[in-house]
């Protein structure tokens, strides 16, 4: 195993035990080995591979680390950052709005309203871009075809529906895909926002 692959299984260990510490110390050691660009592949598609809707706000946590563990990962391949990406990808407002927060909004300290403007159009146009490329991709489940189960209420707790185990996986998708296209419109709204104000 390659140094830089053993040092991102040490970065996971670490994000699965909420170790913050060693989750920081691991990203400069992973930037001692590997230049800032594969580092930044690196950690994004850790962040891709470890997100879902249910753990959006802790996902968001490690982004936050990982930027402010060197601000060049912030900005790397600006506007088209991998970390940006991966929220665009994934439909999360947390990683999104972390990713705005610390490196946008700090990029955009010391810059004029025209700079500020372009920015966010930059981000806008990446944004609808991915959007535009990953509903087009979308699988689409169809009852009957792709699952036969139906959604039944459990006898004992109206509150609850039984689901077969088989349609699990797939309703699994369905949701995480149908929570990516909310967070993607949120996004776009939220930049279209910003270049007006």
């Amino acid at each position: 195993m390659s140094t830089d692959k053993l040092i991102l299984s040490k970065i996971e260990k670490c994000a699965d035990i909420n170790d913050f510490q060693g989750f920081s110390s691991n990203i400069d050691e992973l930037l001692l080995v590997t230049d800032i660009t594969n580092a930044g592949l690196l950690l994004s598609a850790f962040l891709l591979n470890r997100h879902t809707t249910s753990n959006s706000k802790a996902t968001a946590k490690l982004l936050e680390i990982i930027l402010n563990s060197n601000n060049d990962l912030a900005m790397l391949n600006f506007p088209d950052n991998c970390f940006f990406q991966a929220a665009v990808l994934k439909g999360s407002m947390e990683l999104y709005e972390c990713y705005m927060e610390e490196a946008i909004e700090s990029y955009l300290y010391d810059k004029t309203d025209d700079e500020a403007y372009t920015c966010y159009m930059n981000l806008n146009t990446i944004a609808e871009c991915y959007n535009d490329l990953i509903f087009d991709r979308i699988p689409k489940y169809i009852k009957g075809k792709d699952f036969n189960s139906s959604i039944s209420k459990y006898d004992k707790d109206p509150n609850l529906v039984l689901i077969d185990e088989n349609a699990v996986t797939i309703m699994e998708k369905v949701i995480e895909n149908y929570n990516g296209i909310l967070g993607r419109r949120d996004i776009l709204k939220d930049l279209e926002a910003r270049m007006v104000n």
